[in-house]
């Protein structure tokens, strides 16, 4: 990896919380334009992460302010316009893009608000589908999309298409499917958005236990305060930067002030925030 600056570095280590050599996921001075028309949209400014592997990280800020963009690049979904990002070691710029469809198959697993099931199909194929793309045979997928059923408590339910189903247990499947390649990183998108809370806090709870139990790396985007209560650390996002980083309930714990970062990634007073023109909802 490249050096930084004595600063980078001590910006980006208070982000850390564990000891790895190699943290899970690395982003040092982030960036990110979308052109639109004659006007160049920065929707990421100058941000730093990491993520150790194990972490429950909770991604939160008012609409426009890079989650969605962020979300993004941490599924290998995009790429950062400046910066470095590694994945799992992997510089996800020097990737071509069947190398980040690849990466994302089998170290991304996401869970959708919407849950996004194939309608035509039973919770069992849904399941399955991702383990087709990455050529697991027919017996074999079948065996492990039932187990992973019975994992998420619809054992009973391997046959049911998604209209037969809760909003809950439709998300639980959502949940398998996202297992279903067994991805060190559990990317959820407002996973409790259509859900209520009977419904949502079972979903929470299983999120919880992939990160205890199984050791997976669970990142959560989320307007919700009951989402975040799981988190090892939430990650406060404005305008594009990290702003805060607290553990639930003791905000600013970890000792990173609430400030934003410039276009060129340097920390300013939180006055300056905003001065750079910002994405709409289609790149929060």
């Amino acid at each position: 990896m490249g050096g930084s600056t004595q600063d980078g570095a001590e910006r980006i280590h208070i982000y850390r919380t564990g000891g790895l050599a190699v943290p899970l996921l690395e982003f040092r001075g982030i960036t990110k334009d979308y052109r639109l028309g004659k006007t160049v949209v920065r929707a990421l400014r100058g941000l730093d992460l990491v993520v150790e592997e194990g972490e429950v990280i909770a991604i939160m800020g008012p609409s426009g302010s890079g989650k969605s963009t962020l979300m993004h690049i941490v599924g290998a979904l995009d790429t950062p316009t400046g910066g470095t990002a590694f994945l799992d070691g992997q510089d996800l710029q020097q990737l071509k893009e069947h190398q980040l469809v690849a990466l994302r198959g089998k170290k991304v697993g996401f869970v959708f608000q919407t849950f996004n099931l194939v309608q035509t199909l039973s919770a069992q194929r849904n399941v399955e589908l991702p383990m087709i793309f990455q050529g697991i045979r027919k017996g074999e997928r079948a065996r492990r999309a039932r187990e992973l059923l019975i994992k998420v408590g619809l054992g009973d339910r391997v046959k049911h298409k998604p209209n037969e189903l809760s909003g809950g247990e439709r998300q639980r499947v959502a949940m398998a499917r996202a297992l279903a390649n067994d991805p060190e990183i559990i990317l959820a998108d407002e996973p409790t958005g259509n859900l209520d809370t009977e419904s949502g806090t079972p979903v929470l709870a299983m999120l919880k236990k992939l990160s205890v139990n199984d050791g997976k790396t669970v990142i959560i985007v989320t307007h919700d305060p009951d989402a975040a209560a799981i988190a090892d650390r939430i990650v406060r996002l404005r305008d594009g930067c990290v702003v805060a980083v607290s553990s639930y309930g003791v905000e600013g714990e970890s000792g990173v002030p609430s400030t934003g970062c410039d276009v060129d990634g340097s920390i300013n007073e939180p006055s300056t925030l905003g001065t750079t023109t910002e994405g709409d909802d289609s790149h929060a």
